[in-house]
């Protein structure tokens, strides 16, 4: 395979796990209401908690002059490159596609146990999923596989077009 398919491949993967994470926002914000205490119970927003982290590492004078807004602008975009990053992955596992539902429900669940079974609760920005009310874990299961399902189905029809 050339190098250049590869990263064809990579950025229409990225571009799907971007419409993934959309589809994922969206259900996120219309269950808030319909299902009150279904999201799971984070500690600390984990963009800010990252940001927070990697800016420890700068010095103190170079951290004091980063400006608040570029500060929640890279917390918002993690998230954004979270759902992008596994959408990248699919594309390397599945460079013709596969199917939405057996296909990208697994990459929601995957996407879903990387966070909430591992370094969600071993970071300490929520505890371990054990601890949850049982519709703080369905809801962001389902959240998850829907993410995973536009996410493939949007590759699906990328690699077609393209």
């Amino acid at each position: 395979m050339k190098n250049h398919d590869i990263g064809k491949r990579l950025l229409l993967g990225a571009v799907a796990g971007l419409a993934g994470t959309m589809v994922m926002d969206y259900l996120r914000k219309s269950t808030h209401d319909a299902m009150p205490g279904g999201e799971p119970p984070m500690r600390v927003d984990p963009g800010k908690f990252i940001v927070k982290k990697g800016e420890q590492v700068l010095p103190g004078k170079l951290r004091r002059k980063i400006p608040r807004k570029a500060e929640d602008v890279a917390a918002k975009s993690l998230g954004i490159g979270y759902g992008m990053t596994f959408g990248a992955l699919y594309s390397l596992l599945h460079p013709r596609g596969g199917g939405a539902i057996r296909d990208g429900i697994a990459l929601g669940l995957l996407n879903w146990a990387v966070g909430f079974l591992g370094w969600l609760p071993a970071s300490g920005v929520m505890p371990p999923v054990w601890e949850h009310e049982s519709k703080q874990i369905a809801l962001p299961m389902a959240q998850h596989a829907a993410y995973g399902a536009a996410t493939v189905a949007a590759y699906d029809a990328l690699v077609t077009v393209v």
